[in-house]
């Protein structure tokens, strides 16, 4: 099926390609290839010219809409990890919702911008009763960066949280270092009721794995090291990390992710969550971004 938004953005070095219900968009640079979903507005793959690729998807990922796209960079907002209320979606509900292109372009540097954009609606005002606009930039060059800009459009403060989910492809996720975590509130998710502790080390990942560091604003970054580079997150706006690998047991209760696929990947993920909320007065916008790069080792 032709696309629409083929004939709306004729740029040089975009595709974009109908599937059910939305659109996949494949981007062809100098500096480096890309895939992005209009589903979750959801980057699926980011391949720097004479590098892997920096992102993972599932090979059993559902594409229909009946839930989010396993792998990429989800979009948890406005709320991460479980609602408060019963029976509604974990991390929010855009990672779920189909958003609209509203620019692409090539730009003079030779990098690709895309501008997607996604709005309140009746289904989304019954499960959260605030007007909202969101819009999320993708720029694709040398690095990724992702930029979501929030906009209150109610008369009134709301509370937010979220994050860019984001699966990092890693040869091997056992043992993989973490930096930059040092000195944070870490939170083990593993472990009820565990108490607040400064993470007082560099991160040494050994699945399973669900932590939160709060208070942390700073460079991350993933030694990828049977990969021979070092994944680096750069972040704005971001006062939280989360790293999240489910291991050889916990990825059993997971139907979009093969048993053997948590050896593939590793979460780290940038945001606001917990007690990092984000309150923004009544019209108000906000913005929360990342860069991802990578360097050889």
């Amino acid at each position: 099926m032709a696309s629409s938004y083929q004939e709306q953005f004729s740029v040089e070095g975009i595709q974009f390609k109908t599937q059910e219900g939305f659109e996949l968009i494949e981007i062809n640079n100098k500096f480096a290839k890309a895939t992005i979903a209009t589903l979750g507005g959801s980057v699926l793959s980011f391949i720097a010219k004479g590098q892997k690729d920096l992102l993972w998807v599932s090979d059993t990922a559902v594409y229909d809409g009946s839930k989010p796209i396993r792998g990429g960079v989800p979009i948890c907002w406005p709320w991460f990890g479980a609602a408060k209320q019963p029976g509604l979606p974990a991390h929010g509900f855009v990672r779920n919702m189909v958003w609209k292109v509203e620019k692409a372009a090539h730009l003079d540097t030779g990098e690709t911008r895309i501008l997607l954009v996604c709005e309140s609606n009746e289904a989304t005002l019954a499960q959260w009763p605030y007007e909202f606009n969101l819009k999320l930039c993708v720029e694709v060059g040398k690095s990724l960066t992702l930029t979501l800009f929030t906009a209150n459009l109610t008369d009134e403060a709301i509370d937010i949280t979220e994050a860019f989910h984001t699966y990092f492809a890693v040869a091997n996720p056992v043992g993989m270092q973490i930096k930059g975590l040092e000195g944070s509130t870490h939170l083990d998710k593993l472990v009820e009721d565990a108490p607040a502790e400064t993470q007082a080390d560099m991160v040494v990942l050994n699945p399973a794995k669900d932590s939160v560091y709060l208070n942390q604003t700073g460079t991350v970054s993933l030694v990828d090291a049977d990969n021979n580079r070092e994944i680096i997150i750069q972040k704005r706006n971001s006062h939280s990390s989360v790293v999240w690998n489910p291991g050889p047991e916990i990825v059993k209760g997971f139907a979009d992710i093969d048993d053997q696929a948590w050896l593939e990947f590793a979460c780290v993920e940038s945001g606001n969550v917990l007690d990092d909320f984000v309150t923004l007065p009544a019209k108000a916008e906000h913005m929360l971004s990342v860069q991802y790069s990578v360097k050889p080792l």
